[in-house]
């Protein structure tokens, strides 16, 4: 029932308090198993850097958990902040498990005291790998800079028009799935025009050299189609221009402004789900660029 549906800005705040719960419990949960897998290996580290550190070996065990525990902070927060360099994640990854092999080798072969050695360490890493694929797929949607997945069923149905779109989504920078439909769905259509123009196999040669580069890259603010609801009209599709922008200007500033009263995060697909609620039909290229817009006055406003 319409009546009983909420709104865009109800289900995020609802989605951001979940996550915020599941931090809350899933943060303190991670660094208890990281303290439990470097207190099970500071023995066995410190016994083994005996010989070569006397009796400063305690610091080898603890100087590698801290260092990695400080890696893959720094990692998180940098993927946090869409600068992801993986260089901090795979060393801290060579660290974890050269303390899984001193571990391992303490077990002097045993199969049960190696797999009970290695269990914590690889129980941590798919942990942060969790979150790290949490914060990327979220830091992606917001920031509108990542690419999003073919399905797998469409690569199965249809394997070479998949694959076609796929590398026209990854040649051209396309990150949504929608749009790149949309795209190839105009790519067909124009390579069609020229087939009935200039025949179905000759409209390579034959067709002006303009007509055909202009194939390899069609203009990308195309509107996502929406689907009618039953007993609605379906709406009217905007089409991009710079004065359609300078006239949702206004608009998307005041839902920032409504936004920031009422405590909730500023993002392209908050923006984009408020325009629609108020009866926009707006593509998503169009929303992420008004949100840039709009970040970019608070930061000089917030800077001055």
């Amino acid at each position: 029932m319409i009546g009983l549906r909420r709104s865009p800005s109800a289900a995020g705040t609802s989605r951001a308090k979940v996550v915020t719960v599941v931090a809350v419990v899933v943060a303190p949960l991670t660094l208890s198993l990281a303290a439990l897998g470097g207190v099970g290996s500071f023995s066995t580290v410190r016994e083994m850097a005996e010989p070569y550190f006397g009796g400063l070996a305690w610091i080898v065990p603890i100087g590698m958990d801290l260092g990695i525990l400080i890696l893959l902070v720094w990692d998180l927060l940098l993927e946090f902040l869409d600068m992801p360099w993986s260089v901090l994640r795979w060393v801290a990854w060579a660290y974890i498990a050269g303390t899984v092999m001193v571990n391992v080798a303490a077990a002097h072969g045993h199969l049960a005291g190696g797999v009970m050695h290695a269990a914590m360490p690889v129980l941590f890493i798919t942990v942060v790998e969790g979150v790290r694929h949490l914060i990327r797929r979220w830091v992606g949607l917001t920031s509108g800079s990542r690419i999003e997945r073919v399905p797998a069923m469409r690569w199965l149905l249809a394997p070479v028009s998949s694959l076609l779109l796929w590398r026209r989504m990854i040649l051209w920078h396309i990150t949504g799935y929608r749009q790149g439909l949309d795209l190839e769905y105009r790519h067909l259509l124009a390579v069609s025009e020229l087939q009935q123009q200039y025949g179905r196999w000759m409209w390579r040669w034959r067709a002006p050299l303009d007509e055909r580069l202009s194939l390899r890259k069609l203009p990308t603010d195309v509107t996502t189609i929406e689907v009618p609801q039953p007993g609605h009209e379906p709406a009217a599709v905007a089409v991009p221009s710079s004065s359609d922008d300078d006239e949702m200007m206004p608009i998307a500033r005041r839902i920032r402004r409504e936004m920031e009263r009422q405590g909730i995060r500023f993002t392209r697909d908050e923006l984009g789900d408020r325009l629609r609620a108020l009866g926009y039909s707006i593509a998503n290229k169009r929303v992420a660029k008004l949100a840039a817009v709009v970040r970019a006055e608070s930061s000089r406003r917030d800077s001055t």
